[in-house]
């Protein structure tokens, strides 16, 4: 391969030493001094539209004669497909887009990456990082390259109607094959996110939940009652639709609060409920549509917003929003409800009647301990988060898993038996965790 390069180089030299110099340069940084094997149509891509253009050369005019350069030597090369991409129209739009400014120019970068179709699509199984580990680069590298396979055999044709789907169903099978060990790439990636995940020094908190390593990779499917466990919050979603009148300073309104006390034999204090805040059921799940953007206040009314239009009728998605909003927090707040959950998904029900146990500790002083040892101080307390301050997150968490039926034993105010959870609430908790563990990474 070195041979040909250089016979290439060789001849356009003849022709134009200048041109040669820069063909050269432009390829030894496209390669990164590989050979041409490493070569691909999204590598091709990005270096004339954005290596070219913000680390090769400042000067415009440089910049045209760098992808013509580049592209003569992909013809003497015989890749007719990349010297036709170096000279394109859509090479110049963004290369001339660079000389308005650099906003501009990337803005262009972005657009022409997008309708490619070489730029492997987010996915409901996986959306692509910022950030991305080994795994993740190898797989979003592949794709892209099975993508290029497709569209020069014409299984995608980026522009033609409804490409989109066949680029998004083209690589969920290239993701979801697996290979001789039977793993897939989108395996690897998520054993490699959930690792990172267990792992981040920033949140040490989670080393509790190693033991449950593989199965928080592999998820859960919604149980055969998800629909039945959801009902509150398709009701309120139902309520939505129509507007739900609210009070001057935001809360739902009193007769819609009493209507659905009575439809799910929700107890309130006192009784009959005057407000939402009188219903903690009410409480939990009004904020957790706000935290899945389900809903939106226009005027005195709260509203289905487009999403929460689409959630309603979609059982399988409305489970993995509500299980995503559990989680949909940060700091203090996140870590708790990451505890408690861990917490929950490691404590097995407990017998009952003669076999019961009395010395079951209590799950907010297990959390406490956990978050101390993992550096949450209170506001007055070096050695952890205040009882009062922990219970008041946790609380919020509980009230949502106890609503929906996830959580069985005793409540916060410790009435009951230990708290443990239900079969459902054990698949939403997984849920949960596994959507929060694989989610596309920031930093690593």
């Amino acid at each position: 391969m070195q041979e040909a390069i250089a016979s290439a180089l060789a001849q356009l030299a003849r022709l134009d030493v200048k041109a040669a110099q820069v063909a050269e340069n432009a390829l030894t940084t496209l390669t990164a001094g590989g050979g041409l094997e490493s070569l691909s149509q999204y590598r091709v891509q990005e270096f004339c539209w954005y290596v070219l253009p913000v680390r090769f050369t400042a000067d415009s005019g440089d910049r045209d004669f760098a992808a013509r350069s580049l592209g003569h030597v992909f013809t003497l090369l015989n890749l007719e497909r990349y010297a036709d991409l170096c000279t394109s129209h859509a090479t110049e739009r963004v290369l001339h887009a660079y000389s308005i400014s650099h906003e501009t120019g990337l803005c262009a970068y972005r657009r022409a990456m997008r309708a490619s179709g070489v730029e492997p699509p987010d996915l409901t199984e996986l959306t692509w990082g910022t950030a991305l580990g080994t795994a993740e680069i190898d797989a979003y590298q592949a794709t892209s390259a099975a993508l290029e396979l497709a569209i020069a055999l014409e299984d995608v044709r980026p522009g033609a109607r409804g490409w989109r789907t066949a680029q998004a169903q083209h690589a969920h099978a290239f993701l979801t094959q697996p290979d001789q060990q039977g793993r897939s790439h989108l395996d690897r990636v998520r054993e490699e996110r959930v690792r990172n995940w267990l792992g981040s020094p920033s949140h040490p908190h989670r080393q509790q939940l190693w033991p449950l390593l593989g199965q928080i990779i592999a998820g859960a499917e919604p149980p055969p009652n998800a629909a039945g466990a959801l009902a509150p919050v398709r009701r309120l979603l139902d309520y939505a639709d129509e507007g739900i009148g609210l009070t001057q300073i935001g809360y739902i309104s009193p007769t819609a609060v009493r209507e659905l006390c009575a439809e799910f034999d929700w107890s309130s204090s006192p009784s009959p409920a005057r407000s939402e805040t009188d219903v903690m059921q009410l409480i939990a799940l009004h904020k957790l549509l706000r935290t899945m953007r389900a809903v939106r206040r226009s005027g005195r009314r709260l509203v289905l917003t487009r999403r929460g239009r689409r959630l309603h009728g979609d059982t399988d998605a409305l489970w993995r929003a509500v299980a995503e909003g559990v989680l949909d927090t940060d700091g203090f707040e996140q870590a708790a409800a990451e505890t408690l959950l861990g917490l929950l998904l490691v404590r097995l029900p407990r017998p009952t009647g003669n076999h019961a146990r009395d010395d079951d500790a209590d799950i907010t002083s297990d959390a406490r301990l956990i978050l101390a040892d993992a550096g949450w101080a209170g506001a007055d307390s070096d050695d952890g988060p205040e009882t009062q301050q922990l219970q008041s997150v946790l609380i919020n968490a509980t009230w949502l898993l106890e609503t929906l039926g996830f959580i069985a034993g005793r409540d916060q105010a410790g009435e009951g038996g230990p708290q443990y959870l239900t079969k459902a609430g054990r698949a939403f908790a997984l849920t949960a965790t596994h959507l929060s563990a694989t989610a596309p990474a920031t930093s690593i």
